[in-house]
């Protein structure tokens, strides 16, 4: 039979804190692949396709709560259909204010990227 040899694992080194300077290093190192992520998605404009993904669920979000809080109206109040269609109504009118607040959103980050790029 062959005899089991031990791994050394980490559990077998005491841990010890980390300096301060150790620290001031590895801060130094995460600030610094932060600024070269951020400079690389900062100047990328966004696809067609993630700002129509953006107002579709801004949108479908609105309508499923407001359709949600209808029906447990419905349950509790016992209203028959009447809360489900008014919170459906009501998630329509939050989802379309949401889909235009993210719209102007949208819009004035782009004029401000513009100003930046021509100023």
């Amino acid at each position: 039979m062959q005899a089991c040899r031990s791994i050394p694992s980490r559990k077998d080194k005491p841990l010890s804190d980390p300096s301060k300077s150790d620290l001031d290093a590895l801060q130094q190192r995460i600030d610094a692949k932060r600024e070269a992520y951020e400079d690389k998605t900062k100047d990328t404009p966004r696809s067609a396709w993630a700002l129509g993904t953006r107002y579709g669920s801004e949108f479908f979000a609105g309508v499923l709560v407001g359709a949600g809080l209808g029906f447990l109206l419905d349950l509790v109040a016992g209203i028959g259909p009447w809360g489900l269609m008014i919170g459906t109504l009501f998630g329509f009118a939050s989802g379309t204010l949401n889909v235009v607040r993210a719209a102007k959103e949208i819009n004035s980050e782009m004029s401000e990227q513009s100003d930046d790029s021509t100023g």
